[in-house]
């Protein structure tokens, strides 16, 4: 409570007090009208605090829900590459947490999947003579081929150029 508000509520008691001990003319319908004026008063400052938890809260709520989403796509980026996958898994709709995603990253939860699995994939590339197709098939993706299309528009080389340029084929040569 901050003290203008304080300050009106000793106001408001203090003249309560002075008209009780004053026992005058109309006495109880002035007494009901500070009354009033004391609920009144409550139920503005309890809206206007409730309002502020309320933005304090969706604040802190934001950072543990982001928290929550970067874990659960470092557990699941091979087998879920769909925001509503992860939407479902925090319990809030799509919408919301692409706002919150994009509000926090500046980026869409569609590119942060796609960042994982191309971080991933390039690791892999990088330190195993897998096969793209063992590789796109590790990742989630049934078709070596639009895991390949996936990957050059993400990364803009091809797997294999990738690979071959620094990845296990160059150190071995």
């Amino acid at each position: 409570m901050d003290e203008a508000s304080a300050g009106t509520f000793e106001m408001l008691c203090e003249q309560i007090k002075t008209e009780m001990q004053n026992p005058a003319l109309a006495q109880y319908e002035l007494l009901v009208s500070y009354l009033k004026i004391f609920l009144i008063t409550a139920a503005r400052l309890k809206t206007q605090q409730h309002t502020q938890a309320a933005e304090d809260t969706k604040d802190n709520k934001e950072p543990f829900i982001l928290q929550k989403l970067k874990d659960s796509i470092e557990e699941h980026f091979k087998t879920k590459h769909s925001p509503a996958d992860y939407a479902e898994m925090l319990y809030i709709t799509p919408k919301a947490l692409a706002k919150i995603t994009k509000s926090h990253f500046n980026k869409t939860l569609s590119s942060l999947i796609n960042e994982r699995i191309i971080i991933e994939a390039k690791r892999e590339l990088f330190l195993t003579n897998k096969t793209i197709k063992e590789i796109a098939y590790e990742l989630g993706y049934e078709d070596e081929y639009y895991f390949s299309r996936f990957f050059k528009v993400n990364a803009d080389v091809s797997p294999q150029l990738y690979r071959d340029t620094v990845g296990y084929a160059r150190a071995m040569a």
